[in-house]
């Protein structure tokens, strides 16, 4: 991420406080901070020391806005409306943690975070302040800036902290109207779990040999997925059939990909679908701000398969080859 990366339209008012990174002698406390206002949420976002990627800067996101960077062994303040927020950690493009913090006026968070942990964990004010009270605020950035990782920190609503998935009734089958696309994930890195998304809705989040089916009408279609990096797969479906892509998560990098399964492959297909267990998104547990980030991340998967369809976005395949 840069200082001229481009800029995305602020959703939420968000204010970074300015103050300059202090000698140990001259170190904010929390209890010098001015408290948060009535329709405000201030958050400290903390990061421990770890001597493994110290030197990295991090950048702190608050939906739309990149507001802070963050120091090894340093804290970053923010001064957020308070209502729908949410907060992620880039570097180099890639979204290394993401969380909710909603619905919290007047209150002060108080977040910590490890470089190569996957989350962050809230600390009480007690121990909050006491880090704080030892630590330098990371330097202020000139002015805010888009975040270009937001998408990333979307993909999955599990990240963020959002249970709102249950076990499927039953499978879905090819009509004479529709087709029917199944993604699955295998036995494969249990720490994550992976959303998959269509250009109108959110499919739902997946856990390792756990799968979610949709029916389409007849033509083309993008989906999204992603972890680190986000993933497209086009589709070009006939009604009456089947699709079926696994969703595989790389080994070293934790890159996503969208992989299409092939009619060769039906042997092995038939015994993957056999450990997996089907589930679909429950409306009951969509609440109006899991409506919220579901309506801003459907507009940049949108955005983003229109980058396909003019050919500045690459993507994975599904087609006649791959119809059941």
């Amino acid at each position: 991420m840069s200082l001229s990366r481009s800029r995305i339209p602020l959703c939420l008012a968000v204010v970074l406080a300015t103050l300059g990174v202090a000698s140990p002698a001259a170190r904010a406390l929390a209890e010098e901070v001015a408290p948060p206002a009535a329709d405000e949420t201030l958050i400290y976002v903390l990061r421990a020391g770890r001597f493994f990627g110290g030197g990295v800067q991090v950048w702190v996101a608050v939906n739309g806005e990149t507001v802070a960077r963050l120091a090894n062994k340093g804290y970053a303040l923010v001064r957020a409306k308070a209502g729908e927020i949410t907060l992620n950690l880039a570097q180099q493009g890639v979204v290394l943690a993401a969380t909710a913090v909603d619905d919290r006026p007047g209150q002060t968070v108080y977040l910590q975070w490890r470089i190569g942990d996957p989350g962050f964990a809230e600390l009480d004010a007690a121990k909050g302040s006491e880090i704080v009270s030892t630590t330098e605020q990371g330097k202020p950035i000139d002015k805010t800036l888009g975040n270009n990782e937001r998408l990333q920190a979307l993909v999955s609503l599990g990240r963020l902290g959002f249970d709102v998935m249950r076990p499927a009734p039953a499978r879905l089958s090819p009509d004479a109207e529709h087709a029917v696309l199944t993604f699955f994930r295998k036995d494969q890195d249990k720490q994550f779990h992976i959303g998959v998304w269509g250009e109108d809705r959110y499919l739902g989040t997946l856990e390792v040999d756990e799968g979610v089916e949709v029916a389409l009408a007849p033509g083309e279609h993008y989906f999204l997925s992603g972890n680190v990096g986000t993933t497209l797969l086009k589709t070009k479906v006939e009604a009456g059939k089947h699709y079926y892509a696994v969703v595989d998560v790389g080994s070293m990098v934790y890159r996503v990909r969208l992989e299409p399964v092939t009619r060769k492959d039906s042997a092995q297909l038939n015994d993957s679908l056999a450990l997996v267990k089907f589930v679909q998104v429950d409306p009951d547990k969509m609440t109006p701000r899991t409506r919220g980030r579901e309506t801003t991340a459907t507009s940049l998967v949108r955005d983003a398969a229109e980058r396909a369809r003019t050919g500045k976005t690459d993507f994975t395949e599904i087609g006649a080859d791959n119809a059941f």
